[in-house]
């Protein structure tokens, strides 16, 4: 309503000095916001439909259709428009997810999926696990981003080790943090580092905690991604922590990648969502990993 408000006093303003009808003004300034509104539900339904993907593997037109309350043809462009992101594929009569192997898809679409668990993970991770002037290694994950976003507006001081240009932009004009960035060649479409200039940047630094972002999360795999170019830069980074805590939503359980990057053995904790199965929580408390649930 405080949109509409907004609007309609600057319609105000506009009727008082012209001299065509007030009432057309105004309804357009209503249409605007309408347009406005309906694009915010369309990313967002966007959004849902790729999570619901990620889950369920597959969906019928008619199923998305009853879980969003849309037409069918509103349904239909939604998923030609996210089949054009390579976000899933189109099938008769539905769609289905674009791999049952999580991928290491281009950063920007990965930053679209799960916005809000990945932000209340962050906000979890910088009030309760991030200490004063600790040394943090954060990987190229949209989870370790998010991180990053929650340590610039925090008055946290820390120093921060990444490979990630985002990560890195988002601490740019933080005062209290300080930032080594590990450069060499830009990845472009994955937006970070993982040459051998950065990789021979990285070997000597050392951190107190490091955010580990995976593909998968697998009781016998492990800690999984499909990152073939950042694994290495993922390895080592666990390797020159004192301490790694694995960031990973519950759509990533019980999922492999084809590159373990470390076992549940050698990490000291698990950041997820309260969405996680209670039947996944026993489980992975049985093998004697500590989980950090967010609310």
């Amino acid at each position: 309503m405080d949109i509409i408000h907004k609007f309609l006093k600057n319609a105000e303003k506009k009727v008082h000095g012209c001299t065509g009808s007030g009432n057309s003004v105004i309804m357009k300034c209503v249409y605007e916001v309408s347009e406005m509104n309906n694009d915010k539900k369309a990313r967002r339904r966007h959004q849902r439909i790729c999570e619901v993907l990620q889950e369920q593997e597959h969906m019928q037109v008619s199923e998305l259709c009853e879980l969003f309350h849309v037409s069918p043809a509103t349904i239909r462009n939604d998923l030609t428009l996210l089949e054009k992101k390579q976000l899933l594929k189109r099938i008769p009569g539905g769609a289905v997810s674009t791999g049952r192997m999580p991928q290491n898809t281009i950063f920007t679409t990965r930053e679209s999926l799960h916005m809000d668990l990945k932000e209340h993970m962050a906000d979890y991770a910088v009030k309760h696990l991030i200490k004063e002037g600790m040394s943090v290694a954060l990987d190229a994950g949209t989870t370790c981003y998010a991180i990053a976003k929650k340590l610039a507006e925090s008055t946290r001081s820390c120093s921060v080790i990444t490979y990630s240009l985002p990560v890195a932009n988002a601490l740019v004009h933080s005062e209290h943090v300080e930032v080594f960035l590990m450069a060499g060649r830009l990845d472009k479409q994955h937006e970070s580092f993982h040459d051998d200039v950065a990789l021979a940047a990285m070997k000597h630094m050392n951190s107190d905690l490091f955010f580990l972002s995976p593909n998968g999360v697998d009781p016998t795999a492990g800690i999984t991604s499909s990152a073939t170019d950042e694994n290495i830069m993922k390895l080592l980074l666990h390797e020159c922590a004192e301490a790694t805590i694995v960031c990973a939503d519950h759509s990533k359980f019980s999922k492999k990648a084809f590159k373990t990057i470390c076992q549940l053995s050698q990490i000291q904790g698990i950041l997820s969502d309260a969405a996680l199965h209670e039947d996944i929580q026993r489980l992975y408390q049985q093998l004697g990993v500590q989980l950090y649930l967010a609310e």
